[in-house]
């Protein structure tokens, strides 16, 4: 089998969505949480830049900036994001996609490294690099050969996505209401996940192919950017059963930033207070062993707050005309270096200790990579 996916889009009108209030809000911090972020292993797990499409331009004269800033504010590992199932999920766009992140890496030698194992974040840190890895949101990647696991995980890729909403042939996506479990396919796409050492990743994937999967899973299984559904009853947040299925497996669940996402009010603002009781309530349930940080984060959000105003966005996301409601507002979402040490002070404030904290923004993660990658 091979993987055929064209991007075919509607015709729609870009809008500029740069000056919105999210954009261009401020959250101050404590030097101690400053220096808590900068001290710690902290990870992104969820850096989402598609190419060309979330950039400025196919050149993106801003990414050094953006991984600068990154950097400057702590982070020490960031999961990239090139290519998505709901875009153009063809080899040839994917491969594009991982081409645009090496080359931007090959024009800094000294500022940056691909990671693809611990050992590789270690050194990185040693040699004062920012670490990146590549993530894709869905499957399609593999053109339907289990085997062609082992070949993204030598180009850098640490997990993938089972499912991006919607059904495919490993399962069902959140916003399938038949809710289906894992099939035939899935079951061997696991297996080689864990014989090729990649993560398994179930944001975006269906609760019942989830819970297949971390059944099916002999490594830990993570979410790599959702929230908590008792906190946001929306589709794209975790059930109670899923978080604690994922902590079973001695997984990690990453909140992400999104507004949208973590607040049914769909706020102009995303605020540390929404943020943390997304942290809070995934801490009381099953421990800050199982937490982590994963922004979802779009550097140019034009593109995609605007497609998801038309008909692909309303069959990528059907959700009654909700994401399209927050697309008109630019998607609100703070990036991880805006707000990762004020979110930091929020759980400080909150009886959390510098330890907790260095485990929510990384070491959980970090813990789970050493396990699974190899």
């Amino acid at each position: 089998m091979t993987n055929n996916k064209t991007l075919e889009l509607p015709e729609f009108e870009i809008k500029d969505y740069s000056n919105i209030p999210q954009r261009k809000q401020f959250y101050p911090a404590s030097e101690k949480a400053v220096n808590i972020v900068r001290d710690s292993m902290t990870i992104d797990t969820l850096f989402s830049a598609l190419y060309p499409s979330q950039w400025s331009s196919p050149e993106a004269p801003e990414f050094h900036d953006e991984m600068d800033r990154c950097k400057a504010a702590g982070f020490k590992v960031l999961a990239a994001c090139p290519s998505a199932d709901s875009l153009d999920a063809s080899v040839d766009g994917i491969m594009k996609g991982t081409d645009f992140y090496l080359n931007k890496m090959r024009e800094r030698p000294d500022s940056y490294k691909i990671i693809r194992t611990t050992k590789d974040i270690d050194d990185a840190v040693k040699e004062d690099k920012l670490g990146l890895f590549f993530t894709h949101q869905g499957t399609q990647i593999f053109g339907g050969d289990v085997d062609r696991v082992a070949l993204w995980r030598e180009l850098g890729y640490g997990y993938c996505l089972l499912a991006y909403n919607n059904r495919n042939e490993v399962g069902d996506g959140c916003f399938e209401p038949e809710n289906r479990g894992l099939t035939a396919f899935g079951k061997k796409l696991i297996d080689s996940y864990n014989r090729y050492g990649m993560v398994v990743d179930v944001s975006h994937t269906g609760e019942r192919t989830s819970l297949d999967a971390i059944e099916r899973s002999s490594q830990p299984v993570i979410s790599s950017h959702s929230g908590a559904k008792a906190m946001a009853n929306y589709q794209r947040s975790l059930s109670d059963e899923v978080i604690k299925a994922i902590a079973e497996s001695g997984g990690v669940c990453s909140i992400n930033m999104v507004g949208a996402f973590m607040d049914t009010s769909n706020p102009d603002i995303v605020t540390t207070d929404a943020l943390f009781r997304h942290v809070d309530y995934m801490v009381n349930l099953v421990g800050i062993d199982h937490v982590g940080f994963g922004s979802d984060y779009i550097p140019n959000i034009n593109f995609t707050a605007s497609i998801m105003q038309t008909t692909m966005g309303a069959a990528v996301f059907p959700d009654g005309g909700y994401s399209a409601a927050a697309g008109a507002k630019g998607f609100p979402t703070p990036a991880p270096y805006q707000i990762v040490a004020a979110l930091i002070d929020k759980m400080l404030q909150n009886g959390y200790s510098q330890e907790d904290c260095g485990k929510f923004l990384g070491g959980n993660m970090y813990r789970v990579f050493d396990q699974v990658w190899r």
